[in-house]
């Protein structure tokens, strides 16, 4: 479980197995990230020999009531002993984070409870061995048969008093880490979810899966995801008693259809900004990055920028890793020794606006690695300064270097600036260095770019039709999808 979180979110803020204060271990993983606290509980039970009700009340018990306690000692340990907690057995090492305030701060529990997945396809007939969600079960309802139409391996919410706990087995785990696989994504639908598990509008979902089909298929009007509410279906009755229901089976239709094919299709992209996270995190993590600037890399150096990175969504890493593979693309057509492109976007904890520039600089096989990498930074840093001092409204900018496609070896920088506190000193020695390099030698006036991308593109089939033939094509294809189920 903890490797799985791990190579999900790819970043400097996870403690597997380590996270303790003196004498106990607080629990299994710790994610931290902008106002986002993530704990982990791992149990795994094997299930009773006992008749039915019984071999329910003891596994739930073992596995699930168990983390929840867990879970919630270990927030309140936090919110009482922020400085307190450790990354060693001995509690020797402090853990290097800063936790967001107490107030910002968005507690999410995760309950990974294996043990039971045999008993549960028993019990519901259905290979799947997943739990049911019940959002009227509270607390000790879970293990309450006189509760009418009570059943076993029904989750709702389990600790009422407390951060919301997320209770998920191996299987559907890996269903949201791999759907939601940034940790801004995970930590929306963990919210999400908790706010429709807690707000009394779901009667019940069939399995984790149908959860995140439906929140996939729904997005407001800015495109981020949400869950469906009964506005979204037309001429609905509404009235405070009327809640919804998920059918089992959309998942499952949704993973086999062109539209998820073209999503994951479209992400294939964004996987370079994954790389280049897991690049600089891992130099940071195994202090084997390269002295760039005359100045010794640190990890808090490193994190400001990793953590703008690490907190970008999929949809806009799309983007992203688009720009820098164009960059890269670029370059080679036009045959020229650097190119450089500026994004603006705003930090999704903070709201800031923030800048990425990205260089490609060719040549690295035509002078010393060393001189090539002072040179490249160098270039990037007064890059990012001309950036900033064009831009006051940006409160930080991040630079990444990379080499021409057409160089051999790999070799990547990354900086990380704050919006600066300018005086006519500074600003002339800017002049210089921009005439120096021909960097950005007129003021560039910049703009953040809408997010344009769709989550599910387009079917490119439409291109060029107009409406009216588009809905009859949409109604062919549906008449035969239906006709082969």
């Amino acid at each position: 479980m903890a490797k799985l979180a791990e190579d999900t979110f790819l970043d400097l803020w996870s403690w597997p197995n380590v996270f303790k204060k003196p004498g106990k271990e607080l629990c299994d993983l710790l994610v931290v990230c902008g106002d986002d606290v993530i704990m982990f509980s791992d149990k795994h039970n094997a299930w009773p020999d006992d008749p039915l009700e019984l071999a329910w009340n003891r596994w739930y018990n073992r596995a699930i009531k168990e983390s929840a306690d867990q879970i919630r000692k270990a927030e309140l340990w936090l919110r009482r002993n922020p400085k307190a907690v450790f990354a060693d057995a001995k509690c020797q090492q402090p853990v290097p984070l800063e936790l967001p305030p107490i107030q910002q701060r968005r507690v999410h529990g995760i309950c990974v409870a294996t043990g039971a997945e045999a008993a549960a396809s028993r019990h519901f007939r259905d290979p799947d061995g997943t739990f049911m969600i019940l959002p009227s079960l509270r607390g000790t309802d879970h293990v309450d048969f006189s509760i009418p139409h009570h059943q076993p391996f029904c989750i709702g919410d389990v600790d009422p008093a407390g951060p919301f706990i997320h209770v998920f087995n191996m299987a559907t785990l890996e269903i949201v880490m791999s759907e939601f696989d940034t940790i801004t994504d995970f930590t929306q639908y963990l919210n999400a979810r908790a706010d429709l598990i807690r707000s009394g509008r779901l009667t019940l979902s069939p399995s984790e899966p149908e959860m995140v089909a439906n929140y996939l298929l729904t997005t407001d009007p800015n495109g981020e995801h949400r869950f469906p509410k009964l506005s979204d279906v037309k001429a609905a009755k509404i009235d405070p008693d009327t809640k919804i229901s998920f059918a089992q089976g959309e998942y499952y239709y949704l993973v086999q259809s062109p539209e998820y094919a073209r999503r994951l299709s479209a992400n294939r992209i964004s996987y370079e900004w994954d790389r280049l996270i897991g690049f600089f995190t891992h130099g940071v993590l195994n202090d084997s990055q390269y002295r760039i600037l005359d100045t010794d890399p640190t990890i808090e150096l490193a994190e400001r920028g990793l953590r703008i990175m690490a907190r970008e969504d999929r949809l806009k890493r799309r983007m992203l890793g688009a720009a820098i593979v164009g960059a890269r693309e670029a370059l080679e057509v036009r045959q020229v020794g650097r190119l450089a492109r500026i994004a603006t976007t705003y930090d999704r904890s903070t709201g800031e606006k923030i800048a990425y520039v990205f260089l490609v600089l060719k040549g690295a096989g035509e002078m010393a690695p060393d001189v090539y990498r002072r040179v490249r930074a160098t270039m990037l840093e007064t890059y990012c300064l001309a950036t900033l001092h064009d831009d006051r409204d940006l409160s930080l900018c991040v630079g990444i270097a990379v080499m021409a496609i057409s160089d051999s070896g790999e070799s990547e920088d990354l900086v990380a600036l704050p919006q600066q506190n300018w005086t006519e000193e500074m600003a002339a020695q800017l002049r210089l260095d921009r005439e120096s390099f021909e960097v950005l030698l007129q003021p560039v006036e910049m703009k953040s770019a809408p997010v344009s991308a769709q989550i599910f593109p387009p079917d490119p089939t439409f291109d060029g039709m107009s409406r009216q033939q588009r809905r009859a094509l949409e109604r062919q294809r549906a008449k035969q999808q239906r006709s082969q189920w």
